[in-house]
């Protein structure tokens, strides 16, 4: 039965993406914001979830605010998902005129001291489309998990392989990862997840998170620079800032693990206060509990 449901995903999906790709990007995205509010009134995935979430986070603001809010992350959600299906259509020239890099000398400072980087992202905005941007400057490889229905997911993958996006299976991370920094090639990972035991649990809108190792620890290992990405939606286009995490010079790897990992958050929280529609609320983000 998992296996047909599978089946009939991967093909409505394929079927839909190569139906609405027949139609300009802006026919795209009028559907997506439809969908959305589809989604948010009918269909209402973790709705109660994405509410209570942003109540915690936002004690300041109204259940009108609150609501409003909620709608504006279905609508961004479906908004990255239909512009990452319109991947096949759009060339180097049309993701440059999309996606404005705020900082690019620091992409370049970075590239130029021979050591490859690690990229932090999460779930903000449309991350699809700043691995994207950034891999028309400089070879990028994204450590990605996999996705319950394999068919899909490789369909997906399909779309960021056309944008010249290398895949790195997560579960193969290591290697592929310390190989691609050594030849001074990028590294991009999301790092908003619950990461469940295996995590280091730091501070996101003041309760403890348990948030994965891996973007710190690359970092570490290859002794090169660890840089937070976080792309906005803005005036028809999109901004796109990088910013890099300090290093600690002292204490032993866990320390600077945490270090790492405390601050990347951080920013994130900061970004997503001051864009609380970005961040994709629909993870249960916290989880996991911190040992007592």
């Amino acid at each position: 039965m998992k296996k047909l449901q599978n089946f009939l995903e991967y093909y409505a999906l394929s079927a839909f993406a190569s139906l609405i790709r027949l139609f300009p990007l802006s026919v795209g995205r009028f559907a997506a914001r439809r969908l959305a509010d589809i989604a948010f009134y009918f269909v209402p995935i973790r709705k109660k979830h994405i509410i209570t979430s942003l109540s915690l986070a936002f004690s300041g603001k109204t259940a009108k605010e609150i609501l409003e809010i909620t709608h504006r992350v279905y609508t961004q959600f479906a908004l990255t998902m239909m512009e990452l299906i319109y991947f096949p259509k759009l060339s180097a020239k049309d993701i440059a005129g999309m996606v404005k890099i705020e900082n690019p000398g620091l992409l370049k400072e970075i590239h130029d001291r021979g050591k490859g980087a690690v990229f932090v992202g999460a779930h903000f905005g449309n991350w699809e489309l700043m691995g994207a941007a950034l891999a028309q400057i400089y070879p990028v490889t994204f450590v990605v998990g996999k996705q319950e229905n394999k068919k899909a997911d490789d369909l997906l993958n399909s779309y960021r392989l056309q944008k010249g996006i290398k895949i790195v299976p997560l579960k193969m991370a290591l290697r592929g990862v310390m190989k691609t920094l050594k030849a001074n090639e990028f590294v991009a990972i999301l790092a908003d997840q619950d990461a469940h035991e295996d995590g280091v649990f730091v501070n996101f809108f003041g309760r403890p998170a348990s948030t994965p190792k891996g973007p710190a620890l690359f970092a570490l290992r290859a002794r090169c620079p660890l840089v937070m990405g976080h792309i906005f939606r803005e005036d028809g286009g999109f901004r796109v800032l990088f910013e890099e995490i300090p290093m600690l010079e002292t204490g032993d790897e866990n320390q600077k693990i945490e270090h790492y990992t405390r601050l990347f958050t951080a920013l994130l929280e900061k970004h997503t206060r001051d864009h609380p529609d970005h961040w994709f609320w629909f993870h249960r983000r916290w989880k996991t509990k911190p040992p007592s």
